[in-house]
């Protein structure tokens, strides 16, 4: 399976468009210090990333904080995913798979058997956090540290996702880093970049940033995907897809791989696929929700208008919120907003606020959250 592999692009064979960002990230990566990759949820951040690397064949460490547990976590938490990374590495890279843990295995914490490397947590520390890190510039060749919604990492305990990246760049030359993010705003506040006196303020960095399709690439997308397929769904069907996903790759893909599972074009089978996808998205908001239950309302109230309002200015928001919750201070209705556009669920176009995410927007004006 090709364009509709649910799974993260690899290849450029399965790799759609995105030419001038894939050229950007990959001219980027080869030297610069810090790329960061950002855009909304389902963009195809981790798609591009993984495929530009593959390209260039740079050998790449990939961190996946989507997994990370909820709450605050500590160096341990940050440990286990670390050594599974450390395993996928040493799994897909085998020719450096001996090096690599001979740099290991004398590190304080760290195991290192004929199953891969392992954590002790009552030995391990932050010196082992650096150590584990440092091994990988060992190598003595160009190697690319990925994480992936690094904005997880402001859970961290004890320690700053900032200071970890500031000892990289200053200290390890072999070791480039990428980081993506889906919530921006709240990775620029866990890298502190542009904070001064933080320990990567004034590090150059570069940025390549992912938009969604415009109709005629959604389609074009669509009919090459279920061309792959041996499928030939009419041109209906297509422009509903189309009028429903507003260009979000990622969900143009799902629907993509389940309506071509099924073998059945029709409008209600769009209608089954989204409403699948709704208790994905509700799931993702209900995180956010559960870090704020006693503003929890609020924030509802406040998607549910932008969702609802055709030009969601600022005084229409408060307008509706303030009718359906009573008096609420302009600061504290400011900082809402604040915190659903850096957490990617609300955007700004033009002077209207947005919805960013189509199937949350639908699922909003149904009244299915509370």
């Amino acid at each position: 399976m090709g364009l509709f592999n649910p799974r993260p692009k690899k290849n450029l064979s399965e790799f759609f468009d995105m030419e001038m960002e894939l050229e950007e990230f990959m001219r980027y990566v080869k030297s610069s210090p810090l790329t960061l990759v950002l855009g909304l949820r389902r963009y195809g951040k981790t798609s591009l990333i993984f495929t530009g690397l593959n390209a260039l064949n740079l050998k790449y460490l990939y961190i996946d904080c989507k997994i990370l547990p909820l709450g605050m976590i500590g160096i341990g938490d940050f440990a286990h995913l670390l050594a599974t990374a450390f395993n996928d590495f040493i799994k897909r890279y085998k020719p450096v798979r001996s090096t690599l843990l001979k740099l290991l295995e004398n590190i304080n914490g760290v195991t290192v058997g004929a199953l891969g490397v392992s954590i002790n947590l009552r030995r391990f520390n932050v010196t082992s956090l650096v150590d584990l890190i440092e091994s990988l510039d060992g190598l003595n060749e160009r190697l690319i540290l990925v994480i992936d919604e690094a904005q997880e990492l402001r859970r961290l305990a004890r320690y700053s996702a900032s200071q970890l990246l500031a000892y990289i760049y200053d200290n390890l030359p072999n070791v480039g880093v990428v980081v993506s993010g889906s919530q921006v705003g709240l990775l620029y506040r866990t890298l502190q970049i542009d904070k001064p006196g933080a320990p990567l303020y004034g590090r150059a960095y570069v940025e390549v940033r992912l938009k969604r399709l415009n109709k005629e690439l959604s389609k074009e997308f669509l009919e090459k995907g279920f061309k792959e397929e041996g499928l030939t769904p009419p041109a209906k069907f297509i422009n509903y897809v189309v009028d429903h996903v507003d260009g979000v790759i990622g969900w143009l893909t799902y629907v993509g791989f389940r309506t071509s599972i099924m073998k059945t074009f029709t409008k209600k089978t769009v209608d089954k696929v989204l409403d699948e996808a709704s208790k994905i998205v509700l799931e993702e908001l209900e995180h956010f929700l559960s870090l704020r239950p006693t503003a929890r309302k609020r924030y509802i109230e406040a998607l549910r208008a932008i969702s609802l309002l055709e030009k969601a200015s600022w005084s229409n928001v408060y307008n509706y919120m303030q009718a359906k919750l009573g008096r609420i201070p302009k600061p504290t209705f400011n900082n809402i907003l604040k915190s659903l556009r850096d957490a990617g669920f609300i955007e700004k176009r033009e002077s209207f606020y947005v919805v960013a995410d189509p199937i949350l927007r639908n699922t909003l004006k149904r009244r299915i959250i509370k």
